[in-house]
């Protein structure tokens, strides 16, 4: 038998000291100082802008058959960090795809779908072609260059870059997001301003960060993204018939991945109620651009159900600022995992809102209708 425990109700990013109510123009104001209060807390500093960005080619420019490589270098004039670019280029319509390199127009400019799980096998070669038949460049790096991912590790990486700064793997694998956007701005041609991000459980939670602190993201996709992304930490989940099995929590997180968490978060253990804020925030902070939120309903652990008051909340959030339509959620039969058909799913919404077409109705249901919403706001 499931038992749902709403651990207080998820707080309003609207309300004011004095339980007034924002303005959205008042919203517009405070977001960065909210922002920064509430990103720090959950994911520690950001590092800075780099001061430098350098792009190395590795490959003649081509199309379709062979994907474009760059070596990126990025950070202070003193010291930088590298990582490998992966772009899959579209194919030019009357050009063969397997007769060697094509050259790139001089004046054509392409969308953009970007990934840092470059060390999960997701994007793969299907997920490539599916969006270069539809005219966007796939791209992906390797989050793990920039640090990585062994637990209590703070070496390495981009820890060499800024060794004074406090920051967490997911803040240096979004960093890495906000530099693919300044090569995307150097690239003739890339469309810097149609570029959507994604990201698969704890790529999910980064790619959700990214587009906080970058807001030349125009697309998000946290895909399966679990506690410490787009799930409430208020909502949480037991199946009395299986042996006591519940969803992942707070204490899950920090004793099991204490380098992806803020030090702020330390004092919550076990105390997600007195949060001053729910992952919801972060969606309020994307607005308006455009956020798409994906899960599977039998993805346990991740707690498909904390995602969906996750969601509702945030549908809530874009409501109030005058951009209801630009979020949208997508809850699909299955379990963990990042593969074509939610690419498709994305790569539709980005479509969709290019073509000036409402969302597609599948992304409008409400996969849960029996169960009441944890806010009052």
């Amino acid at each position: 038998m499931r038992q749902i425990t709403f651990l207080g109700k998820m707080p309003d990013p609207f309300r004011k000291a004095d339980g007034t109510r924002m303005t959205p123009a008042e919203w517009e104001k405070e977001r960065e100082a909210i922002k920064k209060r509430i990103v720090e807390t959950e994911y520690g500093e950001i590092p800075p802008r780099p001061e430098v960005v350098e792009i190395e080619r590795l490959n003649t420019l081509t199309r379709n058959h062979v994907p474009t490589w760059y070596k990126i270098y990025a950070g202070t004039k003193e010291r930088q960090v590298s990582f490998t670019l992966e772009l899959n280029i579209p194919y030019v319509p009357g050009v063969s795809a397997g007769g060697g390199d094509t050259p790139l127009s001089e004046t054509e400019k392409y969308p953009v779908v970007l990934t840092g799980d470059g060390c999960y096998q997701n994007m793969e070669s299907d997920v490539a072609w599916e969006a270069m038949r539809r005219g966007y460049i796939a791209a992906r790096f390797n989050r793990l260059e920039l640090a990585n991912d062994i637990k209590g590790s703070r070496e390495g990486g981009l820890h060499r870059v800024y060794p004074d700064v406090r920051f967490t793997d997911i803040g240096a694998w979004a960093w890495g997001y906000m530099v693919c956007m300044d090569v995307f701005e150097k690239l003739s041609f890339v469309d810097e301003t149609e570029v959507g991000v994604t990201g698969h459980s704890r790529g999910g939670k980064t790619a959700m960060l990214a587009a906080v602190i970058d807001e030349r993201i125009k697309y998000t996709c946290p895909n399966n993204s679990g506690c410490h992304g787009a799930v409430s930490y208020r909502t949480v989940v037991t199946d009395q018939g299986d042996a006591g099995r519940r969803t992942e929590r707070l204490a899950d997180m920090l004793d099991a991945f204490p380098t992806w968490m803020g030090d702020g978060l330390t004092p919550y253990r076990d105390r997600e109620e007195d949060l001053p804020y729910d992952m919801h925030y972060f969606g309020a902070l994307v607005a308006p651009r455009y956020y798409l939120q994906c899960e599977g309903m039998q993805d346990y652990w991740i707690n498909p159900i904390g995602a969906w008051q996750n969601f509702m909340a945030v549908k809530e959030c874009y409501k109030y600022l005058g951009c209801e339509d630009h979020a949208a959620a997508w809850f699909r039969p299955g379990q963990h995992r990042h593969k074509l058909p939610d690419y498709i799913e994305f790569l539709n919404f980005m479509d969709r809102v290019r073509k000036g077409l409402p969302l597609s109705e599948h992304l409008t249901i409400n996969p849960y209708p029996m169960i009441e919403k944890n806010f009052e706001w």
